[in-house]
């Protein structure tokens, strides 16, 4: 049976309740407080507009010399995105029914999804709460009454024949984004996006398309398991002059909306998909260029791509002598072209109208201030974090552990270097500990998990080995070169248990405590190698190349096994040649 859900007035408000001990954290999605019954009244608003993204007044941000599809260009180019994000709740927006990715198909399908006669959409109030962590990461101003509208179109992904959105008035608007170095710009680079609106509404079902086979002709079949979850669809001003800032743009989105734990999964698994609305116009002339939709767009390659394409598609047209006509295309990724899917819809052909069954939505501002004052750390912010001490990390590294795997590296980082610091014996030696620790994630061990096609999801050596891995490398234990065959080790046979200095004792890795030229045996096997290269011997002798003597040091290192530290096998390779 599925769970009771409150029963509500028709024409009562859905109320989001003041924050209060016992109500459900804002943070938890896995309960919701009865909705409030009472009608709420609220000041009259103005009426607004209906929202038509790539219409308002864009900021012209710097473009970086060397733009391939706006270089020396008699064409001003403005683009606008729609992301749509599926949101971090674990029902759909108007049903019972459970959110999946991965469930068998159909098997998480409602009666409303599905569109049975009779039924009507119930609000679950846990979707809104993520929704509203989003549009406060976006800096938007969270609109106290909002409402829900009907979208008509005929599809066969679109069990109802409407989609239920907000068009009129939705949830949030008047939010910003800032590029800037942080993001890959160049230094002398900002960028503000504006954010126009931020709305919530129901996704639609997912269309599998199958080839014919000797058996059966060519079929689209349709899985409702994503039908009616809940979405928010962020909405840009035409702010953006080229297709890297689009990218960059894009990208930024999705780490905001992870970071605030808004949304789980990104464009790689289908959680988040774009639409951008492209146009061109002559450089001086007012207003902007009769605009052009392409739809359904599922990775930041593919949105730069067909940006770029579609922007030399304009100009060829106007400079024939054509006319842009307002579209709606589709992005061929392998031929790297677009094709016509329709003429471009407007408000008049979706018949946008109230929903009659839904009534307005009230949020509380004591709610939002809660989210507010709770929402976890931004990108922006955690970049700034890593490059500054205690951790020190360059902005390469620092982006790039924001960047790869949802930020999941960033945890794994901060759990190495606090369990390293709170060790009384640890040594930090000459390295900066941030930076090695950075090193070892990002290139030792991201390398070897890269090349051995393990996920980081599936990375198989713990925090506690890497701290345990680098406190012998640190303390002298362990040379560089052993220290990578620890971690071949871990990453090769996947077992949690596995203790370093177990392998250290077991395969004799640990460095001889020498001071390198009071060893006579180091010395003489110092000797010996540099006698097998003469000239390479010479060239340093004669001081013409003396960098070769890290070529020797190397060697001496080489034909320990390891077992003497750096240090000592430069010493006795500097006694030889000052000798």
């Amino acid at each position: 049976m599925p769970p009771q859900i409150p029963k509500i007035r028709a024409r009562g408000p859905f109320v989001i309740p003041r924050y209060s001990s016992q109500w459900v954290c804002p943070s938890c999605l896995t309960q919701s407080r009865k909705l409030h019954t009472e009608p709420v009244k609220t000041p009259n608003q103005p009426s607004t507009s209906p929202p038509l993204a790539g219409r308002s007044q864009s900021v012209k941000p710097t473009t970086k010399s060397g733009e391939k599809e706006n270089k020396n260009s008699k064409w001003e180019v403005t683009v606008g995105l729609e992301i749509h994000a599926q949101l971090n709740a674990p029902r759909k927006l108007f049903s019972y029914a459970a959110t999946s990715f991965n469930a068998p198909p159909n098997s998480r399908v409602a009666p409303f999804d599905a569109s049975i006669p009779g039924i009507q959409p119930k609000l679950n109030i846990p979707t809104i709460v993520p929704a509203i962590r989003a549009a406060v990461a976006f800096d938007c101003r969270i609109n106290r009454r909002s409402t829900f509208d009907r979208k008509h179109y005929f599809y066969k992904d679109q069990p109802n024949g409407y989609q239920i959105t907000q068009f009129y008035h939705p949830f949030a608007s008047d939010g910003k984004i800032i590029l800037n170095e942080l993001d890959g710009l160049e230094p002398s680079e900002v960028v503000e996006i504006g954010i126009k609106q931020v709305q919530m509404e129901q996704d639609t079902a997912k269309s599998i398309f199958q080839p014919s086979t000797e058996d059966t002709p060519a079929r689209t079949l349709v899985d409702l398991n994503r039908t009616g979850s809940a979405l928010v669809e962020i909405i840009t001003t035409p702010s953006l002059k080229s297709s890297k800032h689009a990218a960059t743009c894009l990208k930024k989105i999705q780490s905001i909306l992870k970071a605030s734990t808004a949304a789980i999964d990104g464009m790689e698994k289908g959680g988040v998909r774009c639409d951008v609305n492209v146009s061109i116009q002559e450089k001086g002339l007012p207003g902007l260029g009769r605009r052009v939709e392409i739809k359904n767009l599922n990775s930041v390659k593919a949105v730069q791509e067909s940006i770029e394409a579609e922007i030399k598609r304009q100009i060829a047209v106007r400079e024939s002598g054509g006319e842009i006509e307002g579209e709606t295309r589709g992005w061929d990724a392998v031929k790297g072209e677009s094709k016509k899917l329709r003429s471009k819809e407007g408000e008049v052909d979706y018949r946008y109208k109230p929903d009659a069954e839904l009534p307005p939505l009230i949020i509380e501002e004591s709610l939002v201030n809660h989210i507010k004052s709770t929402l976890p750390p931004l990108p922006d912010q955690i970049i700034s974090e890593l490059m500054n001490e205690p951790f020190a990390l360059t902005l390469k590294d620092a982006r790039t552990m924001v960047d790869l795997d949802d930020g999941a590296r960033v945890g794994y980082y901060r759990s190495i270097y606090e369990d390293l610091s709170a060790r009384q014996d640890f040594k930090p030696g000459s390295k900066h500990l941030g930076k090695l620790i950075g090193n070892w994630t990002l290139h030792e061990l991201g390398g070897r998990l890269a090349s051995s096609f393990i996920t980081w999801l599936d990375n198989p050596v713990t925090t506690g080995q890497m701290a345990d891995l680098l406190f012998n490398l640190q303390n002298g234990t362990l040379t560089a070169g052993n220290a990578k065959r620890v971690l071949d080790y871990l990453v090769t046979f996947n077992d949690s248990n596995i203790r370093v200095k177990d392998l250290i004792e077991e395969y004799d890795l640990g460095t001889r405590s020498t001071s390198g030229e009071d060893d006579e045996g180091l010395i003489k096997l110092a000797n010996h190698i540099i006698s097998e290269y003469p000239e390479k011997a010479e060239q340093v002798r004669s001081g013409k190349k003396l960098n070769l003597k890290n070529f020797f040091i190397g060697n001496l290192m080489k034909a320990t096994g390891g077992k003497v530290d750096v240090q000592a096998c430069k010493q006795v390779i500097e006694k030889i040649f000052s000798a």
